[in-house]
């Protein structure tokens, strides 16, 4: 897709599948500015505090999640910065890039790593409403599928979540289910927008379904004292995301 490096940088969603993903272009493989934020990631993904901290349409996000990706947009924001300064974009895409880096300075880190999980749990549980989550052999098949293209990349980002968790333990654990998300959220796109040929109109509609089905979803807060941004200012931001990407749609 054509903003598919400012979407992947925007919420850091995904971020290991986009790690891996990026791997394939020479042009983004250069050393990553704010990697001590995704080894710090990396550590709280494999140690951190699984304490429920909220309920998004029933799915469970806790303390260590929160934590690992409010250092994951800390990280982007450096590889944004990059991107737009010294890397192969065009004007329009370094123009993106800038708006939503200054999209998440005004909102906050912490804002924006809560909204990036309300996103994901939101569609992971549509996604298994409509039984699109892939089975165990699918999963198995994009991890290996990965692996071997990790294997030919020394992207710092992968290297740094291998450490913290041993390759087994990442290959056969963390990663099945960072990679089951991402195959259900293809399969999701697919099917709400299978029947619209036109690229740009078709992102538009998914744009537009993603959009109410993530401000539809109900949030339940488990654990306010460890909540570490408003549900308010979440919301807030994810409408500004959407408005952002539509913009962005509209203009092909």
């Amino acid at each position: 897709m054509r903003y598919r490096i400012g979407t992947i940088a925007l919420l850091g969603l995904l971020v290991l599948v986009g790690a891996v993903a990026l791997a394939r272009s020479a042009g983004l493989t250069a050393p990553f500015p704010g990697i001590d934020r995704v080894e710090s990631a990396a550590e709280a993904a494999r140690n951190g505090d699984r304490e429920t901290v909220l309920l998004v349409a029933d799915k469970p996000i806790t303390a260590a999640e929160l934590t690992e990706m409010e250092h994951w947009v800390a990280a982007n924001l450096a590889w944004m910065g990059e991107v737009g300064t010294r890397m192969a974009v065009t004007e329009e895409q370094r123009a993106f890039l800038e708006r939503q880096a200054r999209l998440i300075e005004e909102y906050g880190k912490p804002t924006v790593a809560l909204a990036a999980l309300i996103v994901d749990r939101t569609l992971e549980a549509e996604a298994q409403r409509q039984g699109l989550w892939p089975d165990e052999r699918t999963v198995q098949a994009r991890v290996e599928r990965d692996r071997d293209l990790a294997a030919t990349s020394d992207d710092p980002r992968i290297e740094a979540y291998l450490q913290a968790f041993g390759e087994t333990a990442f290959w056969q654990v963390h990663y099945p289910r960072v990679v089951a998300l991402e195959i259900a959220k293809e399969r999701l796109y697919q099917e709400r927008t299978k029947d619209e040929p036109d690229p740009t109109r078709r992102q538009a509609r998914w744009l537009a379904e993603e959009r109410a089905l993530v401000l539809g979803a109900p949030i339940e807060v488990v654990v306010p004292e460890r909540l570490p941004a408003s549900i308010d200012a979440a919301v807030e931001y994810l409408k500004q995301y959407y408005d952002l990407q539509s913009s962005v749609s509209s203009t092909g």
